[in-house]
């Protein structure tokens, strides 16, 4: 049972992990826009997609050999081959009109090219032998043998992906066999990073004694597009009047705002001074949950805002359980939190009661167990190249055993 002691320790003000994934869980898609198959990888449907056309077009070959009547080579082997008259070829793509296989004769025929009319069955032509325009065969081949019907990998007006899918280059490659060239997908939102501090030098420039590297901005924008995402980068110093004006045009151009910086409660820590300057409609400040309980998330008109600690953990920490999910909302993403797995811990840990414990880890498959180790590194920001996973202690778990199972998201 929680004593009294412990749950004075539990700042209610704060909401819950859970409860904050719920807010996030309800963020709508952007509008869907049509894209042309090419630039659709990676996106998320917005509508079913059907064929066009059927694929393929007409019955194929497919191999290298001879169209044939099956009935003319049944029984042909070695010791009892049979004789055919080539009459003609037939490659991929070339017009099949005016061809015809009739009982005797044979056409050549390559990989790809449409059955002539007549044949019901291909034979490869490694069982065959050509002198001038005979062709001796030396095994038999069934009806519909080495042919791909009309229509069977797609038919014309089959549905072939439902809404909601990311598109992943099979996909592409279907529709484009589909004879689909256009698909609507959700939009990728504008993201705009904004770093504050000034303290902060931008990357490759030197880093002089009190300075420090905007490794945040630089982390945040990769992970971004690792994703296939896009965006910008800005750093403002350390000035109330000049956090205002410089992010007041960026939330008018931009679909996300992701700041760095300045949310707790220091003479420094600006920036949410400066959200409630620029009207910025708070929908919650802080979570509890560690590291990243700075996160706060707000809205402006149709922009969302998600306000990251400064210190790299935390920052790297808040924007994965958060606002990279909000993100990937607005993206169209539907089961962005259903991405967790259980796994079993290889040492004790120890979490608080009332607040939701984050850890980096390591995973390693044993036998049919997933096994994870917390990340401990003296660097955090090796420890955040390190790790691949991100152990969860839930409010209610104070402490989990070796051995006992835990809540992990991969984060590679």
């Amino acid at each position: 049972m929680q004593t009294s002691q412990q749950s004075s320790l539990v700042d209610r003000s704060l909401i819950s992990l859970e409860e904050a994934r719920s807010i996030i869980g309800k963020i709508s898609p952007l509008a869907p826009e049509p894209v042309h198959i090419n630039d659709g990888v990676g996106r998320i449907t917005a509508a079913d997609v059907a064929a066009v056309s059927d694929c393929p077009s007409t019955d194929a070959s497919l191999k290298d050999g001879f169209a044939v009547v099956s009935a003319d080579i049944a029984g042909a082997s070695i010791n009892h081959p049979k004789t055919l008259q080539v009459v003609g070829t037939l490659t991929a793509g070339q017009d099949k009109k005016g061809l015809v296989v009739s009982s005797g004769n044979t056409i050549r025929i390559m990989t790809g090219a449409a059955v002539p009319q007549g044949a019901d069955a291909v034979l490869t032509s490694e069982f065959a032998e050509v002198d001038g325009d005979r062709a001796t065969i030396f095994r038999d081949a069934h009806p519909g043998r080495n042919i791909l019907q009309h229509g069977h990998d797609v038919r014309s007006s089959e549905g072939l992906i439902g809404s909601g899918t990311r598109l992943r280059p099979a996909h592409i490659g279907l529709l484009a066999a589909a004879g689909v060239s256009e698909v609507f997908v959700y939009r990728q939102p504008k993201i705009v990073i904004v770093a504050t501090g000034s303290e902060l030098v931008k990357p490759g420039n030197p880093i002089a004694p009190g300075k420090v590297a905007a490794s945040n901005l630089v982390t945040l924008q990769a992970a971004l597009r690792d994703l296939g995402m896009e965006s910008s980068a800005v750093i403002i110093h350390d000035d109330l009047q000049n956090l205002q004006q410089q992010m007041m045009p960026l939330l008018e151009k931009f679909d996300v705002m992701l700041t760095c910086g300045g949310v707790l409660d220091g003479d420094k820590d600006l920036t949410m001074r400066a959200m409630d300057l620029l009207k910025v409609e708070p929908v919650f400040r802080r979570v509890r949950v560690g590291p990243g309980k700075g996160i706060c998330f707000g809205r402006r008109g149709r922009t969302l805002i998600f306000n990251l600690p400064g210190g790299p953990p935390s920052n790297h920490i808040a924007f994965l359980l958060l606002a990279l999910p909000g993100i990937q909302r607005l993206s169209g993403y539907r089961g962005q939190f259903k991405r967790e797995y259980n796994a079993e811990l290889t040492c004790p840990l120890n979490g608080q009661t009332g607040w939701t414990e984050i850890m980096y880890g390591a995973l390693q498959r044993v036998g049919e167990k997933l096994q994870v180790t917390p990340v401990v590194e003296k660097s955090r920001l090796m420890a955040m190249a390190t790790a691949d996973c991100l152990i969860e202690l839930p409010e209610n778990r104070k402490e989990a055993d070796a051995g006992a199972s835990v809540r992990i998201w991969k984060i590679r």
